[in-house]
């Protein structure tokens, strides 16, 4: 499966680089950004394997998930499909995160910026892209306890579960092409906190709808 070369290949691919960034790296790097970018810890350099690492243990807990959520699903194996295509678009996030702490640690930069966008700027508009991407998937997951908007009301049968993926998979298309715009408006503390309640905005709807649709 091809899907599942690519999903080993993002897996590895950040140690790979990371191991291969270490021979040129200085021993000390910026380890930590304030949320104005700015540098206020530095490092060893070795903390560059820290997030690859993590990356493999993700990879390896959406096996074992993608495994259990195809498990909950009486015929074929849409959920462990979806579960793995999931699972690459979390990756690839983490790979392009990876890359620019790379990137950063080569450069030494005591600011985090690219094209004149600030790193929190572009790790909301990669997310909100992803949350479109996701959302577009959720009607197609079968019922289980693993994948999708889950609730008591979602699990309590599957025209409730399938009503429900569908309301929250548009709800999330929303926020995320939301999410994407005001990443290009706002930034640092004030972008965090409009993101953080338009995510609490769209979860909240998608309850009420939840208990709505058990009527």
């Amino acid at each position: 499966m091809k899907n599942k070369k690519l999903f080993y290949v993002l897996m590895f691919l950040p140690l790979v680089a990371s191991l291969i960034a270490l021979q040129f790296l200085p021993n000390v790097i910026p380890a930590h950004y304030n949320i104005n970018n700015v540098v206020d810890r530095w490092g060893s350099k070795y903390e560059i394997l820290i997030l690859p690492v993590l990356i493999i243990g993700f990879g390896i807990f959406s096996l074992v998930m993608g495994k259990v959520a195809q498990k909950q699903e009486p015929q074929g194996n849409n959920n462990e499909k979806s579960s793995l295509f999931i699972s690459n678009c979390v990756l690839l996030i983490f790979n392009m995160l990876s890359g620019f702490m790379i990137y950063s640690s080569l450069h030494q930069l005591e600011k985090l910026e690219f094209a004149q966008f600030t790193f929190i700027q572009i790790v909301f508009i990669i997310m909100g892209i992803f949350l479109i991407v996701i959302s577009n998937i959720l009607p197609k997951v079968k019922r289980n306890s693993i994948l999708g908007f889950r609730t008591k009301q979602t699990m309590k049968n599957d025209e409730i579960w399938k009503k429900c993926q569908r309301f929250s998979g548009l709800t999330g298309i929303i926020a995320g092409f939301v999410i994407v715009v005001i990443s290009f408006l706002f930034n640092n503390t004030t972008l965090i906190i409009t993101v953080l309640f338009i995510t609490f905005l769209k979860l909240g709807i998608d309850i009420i709808y939840s208990y709505k649709a058990d009527c």
